[in-house]
């Protein structure tokens, strides 16, 4: 049994550490060549890997003084919308071919590589990060060469900033000549609004004229009067009808019927009288129907019946007129609200085409200003705060914290194999384990190792630690110097490779 478990007695819990302690001392072996192997290939890895250059540049967006001055009458696009707009058109296919072009990029092309292959390397290697607060732009990329890298940047940098005042001064002059020709297309709507206007007013001129009291009151004065007109016709009518009953047969005849009445109240129908006066009576409508047309004739020539017939023609023609025009009022009456709403839709129209007519002409003063504003890049404009330099140093990889990873992963590593190697024996490690399996423990007999063995393992075990201390300093040792910039590795791979050449 191990020696720590004899003098534990069965409380080894509380002595954990020292428990993976005689772990790791038992399979130190393991244990070590483990972790150097870890850390070396960690250091192998570091070495390995190709070493790449990071060149930035900061591009600062500035406002002009102007901007402040033509507030509210020049119209420039905001900081956030520019600073947003900057990373997707940085990384369009368009920008970066022609950073590809003007550094003949595609003239080192390896076989069986394509172009669009090197624009998307560069799109996804190119990084456009923002700094809202500081209003700056950081471009960065990360290349195996250098000077590629210094070139990439600026170039694009460059690019952007010649790409986009082109471009704005582009959209300022498309601006303004979209302005003017819808200034001319809405002036001439408004004159044809106008005319439509015009046209309604001269066909509709007596409705718009009036207002509704005063056509009310016109309508029920003229029923007045044609009532007036009526009545007179009806007096006239009666009046004409008592002429034409007027002839002096008609009129002995009338006077012998009222004496007829009178007698019958007096006799019964046999009376000579009544009798005499009845065949007199009979007589005379007998030589009234023989002599009518005369008689009648004699009436429509008295001038009293004369009078009375042009007055009652007159009134009849009085009395057409009035009617005509209680119809036409009351029409107007009926009309007017329609006639108003098409007038007032007319009129909206027309304040519409107007309205829009008036920001155009507003919005096309600004874009003037605007315009000059962009040609001489009064609004906004960007400076180049640090341009991109040859990088003297590489940014990755990160040797040191590769080379310390590497020393904690073979630890860790050397550490978990050992444990799990112990946690998969089947040997029983404990007495309390035996007790609880139902055994009974009489006693604990310790290990007894030879002096012989004992030193024989001393010196082993010196060796591995003075081997695992080496090659922990050694790691440690080449961290130290890349740390420090003092890459000796890479100087004496530089001086090999110069050789070789000459």
């Amino acid at each position: 049994m191990p020696k720590y478990e004899n003098e534990s007695g069965g409380q080894e819990g509380s002595f954990d550490l020292m428990r993976y302690l005689f772990l790791i001392n038992e399979r130190k072996g393991l244990f070590v060549s483990i972790a150097l192997v870890v850390m070396f290939s960690a250091l192998v890895i570091s070495y390995v890997m190709p070493r790449k250059y990071e060149a930035k540049s900061i591009l600062f967006i500035e406002h002009n003084v102007i901007r402040d001055l033509v507030k509210g009458i020049a119209i420039t696009p905001s900081m956030e919308t520019k600073i947003k707009a900057i990373r997707v058109t940085m990384l369009s296919r368009s920008l970066i071919t022609k950073v590809v072009k003007q550094l003949d990029m595609e003239v080192s092309l390896k076989e069986g590589v394509s172009v669009d292959s090197i624009i998307k390397r560069l799109q996804d290697t190119i990084k456009v990060s923002l700094d809202e607060k500081r209003g700056v732009v950081i471009i960065r990329y990360y290349d195996s060469n250098p000077v590629l890298a210094r070139d990439v940047v600026n170039t694009l940098t460059r690019i952007y900033i010649e790409e986009n005042t082109s471009l704005k001064r582009k959209e300022s002059f498309e601006a303004t000549k979209f302005l003017a020709d819808q200034i001319t297309v809405y002036k001439g709507r408004i004159d044809d609004a106008k005319k439509e206007i015009d046209e309604f007013k001269l066909a509709a001129g007596k409705i718009l004229s009036s207002d509704e009291v005063s056509v009310r009151a016109r309508i029920e004065e003229y029923q007045d009067e044609l009532e007036q007109v009526r009545m007179e016709i009806n007096s006239l009518e009666t009046s004409r009808k008592v002429i034409i009953n007027s002839s002096p047969m008609r009129e002995k005849i009338t006077s012998l019927e009222q004496e007829l009445t009178q007698l019958k109240v007096r006799y019964t129908d046999q009376h000579p009288k009544i009798k005499s006066l009845k065949s007199t009576i009979d007589e005379l409508e007998k030589e009234f129907s023989k002599n009518r047309e005369s008689q009648m004739n004699q009436v429509y020539r008295s001038q009293e019946y004369q009078s009375l017939k042009v007055r009652i023609a007159s009134l009849r023609v009085m009395e057409e007129r009035l009617e005509d025009k209680i119809a036409d009022n009351k029409e107007v009456l009926l009309k007017m609200p329609k006639v108003q709403t098409q007038l007032a839709e007319l009129e909206r129209k027309k304040e519409k085409e107007v309205l829009i007519y008036e920001q155009l002409v507003s919005r096309y003063g600004q874009s003037e200003v605007s315009k000059e504003m962009e040609l001489q890049d009064k609004s906004v404009y960007f400076r180049v705060l640090d341009p991109a330099v040859v990088p003297a140093s590489t940014s990755s990889p990160n040797r040191p914290l590769i080379d310390v990873l590497g020393i904690i992963l073979g630890l860790g590593l050397g550490f978990g194999v050992v444990f799990m190697l112990d946690m998969i024996s089947p040997t029983i490690k404990s007495v309390d384990a035996l007790r609880e399996m139902g055994v009974p423990v009489l006693a604990v007999i310790p290990k007894v190792k030879g002096s012989l063995y004992v030193v024989k393992e001393r010196r082993r075990a010196i060796r591995i630690w003075a081997i695992a201390g080496l090659g922990v300093m050694i790691v440690l040792s080449f961290a130290a110097m890349e740390f420090l910039g003092l890459g000796f590795v890479d100087m004496a791979i530089k001086k090999i490779s110069a050789s070789n050449i000459i």
